[in-house]
């Protein structure tokens, strides 16, 4: 019996002797920083332990009804932007927020006989600062897509704004109050409200290498997000693409690869040509498929990015 209680004594010894930290961060943090404790077998687990839990934290933290890190859908009250977040735009906050988070420290360290322990603090003043610095830069970047009025600017000012608005939630999390933006997301609306309103005609012709017609559908894709009406008659525009394919020499038995050339060019009403892109890529794969799979990211992502080019607003 005396065995029994002496062994009771020691593990409850053992527990009160571990810092308070460990069961109660935020009473040992002051709130001027944001903290959480990892625990893992290991010093270094223990540390990446702790910049999980830090992150699971921040997250939560940030629970708001303007956040637009949704899986539902959203619709604005002009009925123009639908749909959830582009991957590309939940990346970029993924991204920024883990780089953020980079500025953590370990503020305390404590070894059991079993596990490692360790408190990661985030300084609220100092992380905002970042956060702020950044909404100032896509300010700027959204005055200048505005200014320059096209419709692909205006499209590129929404997704700026929603990656502002994500930013912006956390900001206030840590600041306590908000840093508004100089452009409203209702401006932007009613600026491509007026483009839409155009009823501007553009009509396709597409040539390329696969039957499922991806870059038709990229193509159709930038035209309707761009507020164009696709139509194949009394076309405003014309819009003719070419898509080819050369292979290229490579020494890695098993694998393939391909040079794809892209050509797209714009005309008016009188078959002037009024803008012409060019877009070249090399990939490879165990096929020609793969190898067109690959190539797909890149020249999706330059029809979006250059499609202001085609001079079709």
């Amino acid at each position: 019996m005396y065995k029994v209680i002496s062994l009771i004594f020691l593990i409850q010894m053992n527990i009160y002797a571990q810092p308070i930290w460990i069961s109660s961060p935020y009473e040992f943090c002051p709130p001027t920083e944001i903290c959480a404790v990892g625990e893992a077998t290991g010093a270094l687990a223990a540390e990446a332990a702790a910049r999980d839990s830090l992150a699971k934290v921040f997250s939560v933290n940030v629970k708001s009804s303007q956040s637009v890190i949704t899986t539902s859908k959203s619709t604005t009250e002009e009925d123009v932007v639908k749909g959830s977040v582009s991957e590309e735009t939940y990346s970029e906050i993924v991204e920024f927020t883990d780089e953020v988070l980079e500025g953590s420290y370990i503020k305390e360290r404590y070894e059991s006989d079993e596990s490692h322990f360790a408190l990661i603090a985030l300084n609220k003043t100092k992380t905002s600062g970042i956060f702020e610095d950044r909404m100032k830069g896509i300010d700027t970047e959204v005055k200048a897509l505005v200014k320059d009025g096209r419709r692909s600017s205006l499209n590129k000012s929404i997704k700026k704004l929603k990656l502002r608005a994500s930013i912006h939630d956390k900001y206030r999390i840590l600041k306590g109050s908000k840093y508004l933006s100089s452009v409203s997301m209702a401006e932007i609306l009613r600026l491509k409200k007026i483009k839409r309103e155009l009823g501007t005609k553009v009509s396709l012709n597409v040539r390329e290498i696969s039957n499922t017609k991806e870059v038709m559908k990229s193509i159709k894709f930038n035209l309707v997000e761009n507020d164009f009406i696709v139509t194949r008659d009394n076309a405003d525009f014309k819009i003719e693409v070419s898509l080819k394919q050369e292979p290229q020499y490579i020494k890695v038995k098993g694998f393939v690869k391909y040079k794809f050339i892209l050509n797209i060019r714009s005309l008016n009403k009188d078959e002037n040509e009024i803008g012409s892109l060019k877009y070249e890529i090399i990939q490879t794969g165990r096929s020609q498929e793969q190898s067109y799979e690959n190539a797909l990211p890149g020249i999706n992502n330059f029809i979006y990015e250059k499609f202001n080019e085609l001079n079709i607003d």
